[in-house]
Formats: structure tokens, C-alpha cells, sequence
């Protein structure tokens, strides 16, 4: 991964890479509308509840809030609206890379600074050195964005500019598996090769804000980059399969689906399952008519077991090695 200096919660060499959501044609925000990004008002506690979808930041661009944003959250706005709210807590600006050049009033704390490849000079990458608090947001409209983009983090790396960076990319019209796809190449092939800080995702009319949020933290989780939910991984099923795998899966689910950063296994034959599986922390396979073969890791602790019995007893080998959680005990935290 390369390694960039920290700025609040954004770098260093620990922190996962950080979600912004794009609320900047929204024509009316209400604490509502944070649902569909991982925070949840109770009305009765006047508390925010965070869930593991909850973005880090969300970017307004010149839609101002008028209420009580969770303490967790930042907001980002273009410069000239960031200087008529930069009172408030937690707001930072977005400015471009000209202005940021020429030294304008800026944050003392965090400042995004927005910039394509044909910005990026001598005069931008000194400044970046120079400043602590800033942190680069690159977005690009080449037709091969995420090759450009990857050559922007090489000139970063060979003029030994650590700044912290933010990818974005813009999409318009698509379907929902359209998006998810295009994103998932563009930011996805980056992070595999350690480069980004966080993502952005900004989708006109390609559908709902849950959706594009859940897309980003997908991504991230798909990469390694930063675990939100529990993993499966599952075979496509062929003509070995021992049970019906969409029942299975959705058996196991919804008895493990609260636990975080577990991946479990469900592979349909013991030829190519255990194989397939090979970095599932448990394994649910099948190993005959009727029969199941429990693995923890890549090594087999139960065989033969009943299939109606097989649910049961992969909770008590995931609670025998202590990464059981109680459903109750993550709806309480």
C-alpha cells in the first residue's frame, strides 16, 4: 500500500480508506436523507445510530444543512460556501487546484484540493508538500480514467509527494449493475494495488443514494481495504453440488450475516469446495448425499455431518474459537 501522512482520519498507515458521498444536487436535505448513508436518527432518544454503512464524509458542494450533522460525519462544500460556514464544526472546503496554488484563506485543519492529471506541476506537488492539512481529491474524464489516474499516483510517488488522495469518478445514466460494475473497475483496480485513501462515487440518475453508498463500501470490502459485513464466499454450482446452494446460503446468512469481518465458505463439493475457499476463516461443504464437512481455515474439523444438523453446528465451531457474537449484542452497540 503506499503510505501517505495522516490528516485527521484520512492516511497514515493504518486507517481504511475513507467513503464520501455525493450530495451536491440534492435540493433539499434532511436528517432523513443521511438513512440511506449509514446513519439513523431516533426521534424518541435524539440520538444518530452508525451503522457499518455510515460514509465519513458527504460532499455538498453548495447545498448548505441546517441541523445537528452525527459527530462522526464531515462536510465538505465548495470554497466560496465553505468561508460562509466555516464556523460550524466539522466543514471543510473543496478547493481547486489553481486556487490552492495561490494560497488562498483556507482550513487550519482539513482541505480537500481538487485536481485532474494536467494540474499536476512542480508548483502543485511543492504546495501539497508544504501544507499538512491537505488532502488531494482527483477525479478524471479521460476516456481510460483509470489508467490516468494510476499514473497520477506514480508521478506522486516518484516526486515523493505523500499527500493524502481521494479518487473520485463521475457516472451518469446507468443501470444499477452498469454502475456497479464501471466503479468497481475504476476504484477497485486502484485499491488492489494499494493506491487511494478514500473513494467518491458521484452517480446522476444510475439509482438510489443507499444504493451508491452500499456500491462504495462493497468495493472496499471486495479489496480488502475496509471489512463492513460479514463474507461469503460460494461456488457457481455445478453438477457435483450435494444441496440447493441459494437455500444454504441464505440459511447461513441470515444466522451469520451480524458478523463482522468473518468469511465463511459454502461450497457445494468436497473435489474444488475446500480449494475454492482456501482464505474462508469456516467452511461449509458439501461432502456427500445428505452429509456436510465442517472446515475452520483450511483444515477439517467435522465430517459427515447431517445436513438439517449442519447450520447448528457451524455456529457452535464459530463460537467454540470465540468469533461468535450474539445478534443482540451488535443491535445494542
Amino acid at each position: 500500500r503506499r503510505i501517505a501522512r495522516a490528516v485527521l482520519n484520512i492516511g497514515g498507515e493504518h486507517p481504511v480508506p475513507r467513503v464520501v458521498a455525493d450530495f451536491s444536487d440534492k435540493e433539499k436535505i434532511t436528517p432523513a436523507s443521511l438513512f440511506a448513508l449509514g446513519y439513523l436518527y431516533s426521534v424518541p432518544l435524539d440520538k444518530w445510530n452508525i451503522t457499518d454503512f455510515a460514509c465519513d464524509y458527504i460532499f455538498l458542494g453548495d447545498r448548505e444543512i441546517d441541523f445537528d450533522i452525527p459527530g462522526t460525519l464531515g462536510l465538505i462544500y465548495h470554497y466560496n460556501t465553505w468561508l460562509t460556514q466555516q464556523t460550524k464544526d466539522r466543514v471543510y472546503p473543496m478547493i481547486k487546484a489553481s486556487e490552492f496554488k495561490s494560497g488562498v484563506p483556507a482550513s487550519a485543519v482539513l482541505n480537500f484540493v481538487k485536481a485532474s492529471f494536467a494540474d499536476l506541476d512542480d508548483d502543485l506537488i511543492e504546495r501539497l508538500n508544504s501544507d499538512s492539512t491537505a488532502v488531494l481529491f482527483i477525479d478524471t474524464n479521460n476516456q481510460h480514467g483509470m489508467a490516468e489516474q494510476r499514473r497520477f499516483f506514480v508521478e506522486l510517488i516518484n516526486r515523493g509527494c505523500n499527500v493524502p488522495v481521494i479518487v473520485g469518478r463521475t457516472y451518469q445514466d446507468l443501470t444499477t449493475d452498469q454502475l456497479q460494475l464501471y466503479a468497481a473497475t475504476d476504484l477497485g483496480a486502484l485499491l488492489v494495488d494499494g493506491l487511494g485513501d478514500g473513494i467518491f462515487i458521484s452517480a446522476r440518475n444510475c439509482g438510489s443514494d443507499k444504493m451508491i453508498n452500499e456500491t462504495a463500501f462493497n468495493i472496499l470490502q471486495a479489496t480488502r481495504t475496509r471489512i463492513s459485513k460479514t463474507e461469503y464466499i460460494s461456488c457457481p454450482s455445478c453438477g457435483r453440488t450435494l444441496f440447493d446452494l441459494q437455500e444454504t446460503t441464505a440459511r447461513i446468512r441470515t444466522r451469520t450475516s451480524h458478523l463482522k469481518g468473518i468469511k465463511i465458505g459454502i461450497m457445494g463439493c468436497i473435489v474444488n469446495g475446500p480449494g475454492e475457499m482456501a482464505d474462508a476463516d469456516y467452511g461449509y461443504v458439501g461432502s456427500g448425499p445428505g452429509r456436510i464437512t465442517l472446515y475452520k481455515g483450511k483444515e477439517v474439523v467435522r465430517k459427515n455431518i447431517p445436513t438439517p444438523e449442519a447450520v447448528d453446528e457451524l455456529i457452535n465451531l464459530i463460537r467454540e474459537h470465540g468469533d461468535w457474537i450474539e445478534p443482540e449484542q451488535v443491535s445494542d452497540n
